[in-house]
């Protein structure tokens, strides 16, 4: 009986921590001559009031032997919210459990995200941009939780502290944005 009780517990545990660790790709394609995979969006955090709301979703991005985290930061407010813009000048720098930092340059041209103008609800702002994730930045974030970011774009500096577990009764499996990267870096390697 004892066996069965430890192979139960063996089980369970390997399958709690596939669960985690599954990679869920929104496109994969995998051949001799191209390699691109973006992983499904994962909301990290969120935060509301009673006149706007934010919510930031990461997912990952490998392009060939490149890769890069892809983030949409989608703004929802009484008034319309300003529209973030990304330059040259654009990062990403992530605060570790640590006290190291780790910072991801942004990838692209000038990018303005949309907005759009609700008559009968909210007024939108949606910003997606991508960040590169060099080999060193890499294992410094599969090594340590992330705890807080500052998102720089062209006018300003967006700051987030990350919540440990996101979990209520509309999401049915708890979210740990702080270990986003340990838990999916290994999709894009």
């Amino acid at each position: 009986m004892k066996r069965y009780i430890v192979l139960l517990g063996a089980i369970l545990v390997t399958t709690v921590l596939t669960a985690q660790n599954s990679c869920n790709y929104r496109i994969q394609i995998d051949t001799e001559e191209e390699v691109f995979k973006i992983t499904e969006e994962k909301l990290v955090e969120f935060m509301l009031a009673p006149k706007n709301s934010v919510f930031i979703y990461f997912s990952l991005m490998k392009q060939d032997e490149y890769a890069s985290l892809v983030m949409q930061v989608s703004v929802n407010a009484v008034e319309m919210p300003p529209i973030m813009c990304f330059d040259s000048r654009s990062r990403v720098t992530f605060k570790l459990a640590d006290d190291s930092y780790v910072a991801l340059p942004y990838l692209d041209d000038v990018n303005c995200g949309e907005q759009t103008d609700h008559t009968d609800r909210l007024d939108n702002s949606t910003s997606e941009a991508a960040f590169f994730i060099d080999e060193s930045a890499m294992e410094k974030l599969q090594q340590s939780e992330i705890v807080s970011m500052r998102l720089t774009s062209m006018k300003t500096n967006f700051d987030v502290e990350f919540q440990k577990v996101i979990s209520n009764q509309d999401i049915p499996v708890p979210i740990y944005p702080r270990e986003y990267f340990i838990n999916t870096l290994h999709c894009v390697e």
